[in-house]
């Protein structure tokens, strides 16, 4: 058969159908199987506060001048490997001493977190009383490096039992955390 001036042939040409079959069943095959393979975790969202950041030698870390004045009297919770501290610029008051526990075979440290409930709560009161016109929400939680996170997690839990439901985290040397430590304290 010959062409048409134009160029065209005459024939009708089939459109491909497009067989969804296979894609149906390894839609139907794949989806049930993920999910009874898949482990379902709860999971939560820490909203944490920016904190400022602390030199190596641990200068800001408890006196540290800030813009507004909830900032400025922000309570910090200081957890070094041997206590913990609660205070802000006014103070800082001992909460408790670190204990050594045997989790799962390995030693590791933990703190007395009722002890930190209680002087949270006691902080959280205080500042409240003194400064009606202020709603402190923000606290301040600063580790040495080798914190374990279960400590932290505890830590903040407690404080947002006391109020304190807008945390920040602050990790620092071990040095720079004993220098104001031992500045907070007047050692």
């Amino acid at each position: 058969m010959a062409k048409a001036a134009s160029g065209r042939s005459h024939r009708l040409r089939k459109t491909e159908s497009i067989d969804l079959l296979p894609v149906m069943n390894l839609f139907c095959c794949i989806i049930p199987f993920l999910l009874l393979s898949a482990s379902f975790l709860q999971i939560t969202v820490i909203t944490m506060a920016q904190t400022e950041g602390i030199g190596s030698a641990g200068a800001g870390a408890v006196a540290n001048l800030a813009r507004s004045e909830e900032d400025r009297l922000q309570p910090k919770v200081i957890m070094t490997d041997e206590e913990m501290f609660i205070g802000t610029v006014a103070g800082t008051a001992h909460v408790c001493y670190a204990v050594s526990q045997v989790v799962n075979g390995e030693e590791v440290i933990t703190f007395d977190f009722d002890s930190l409930r209680t002087r949270a709560a006691e902080v959280h009161r205080l500042l409240s009383e003194a400064y009606p016109q202020i709603e402190f929400h923000k606290v301040t939680i600063l580790t040495v490096e080798r914190t374990r996170y279960d400590n932290i997690i505890s830590a903040i839990d407690a404080c947002a039992e006391a109020g304190f439901d807008q945390p920040g985290l602050q990790v620092a040397p071990s040095a720079a955390v004993r220098n104001a430590t031992n500045a907070a304290m007047g050692r």
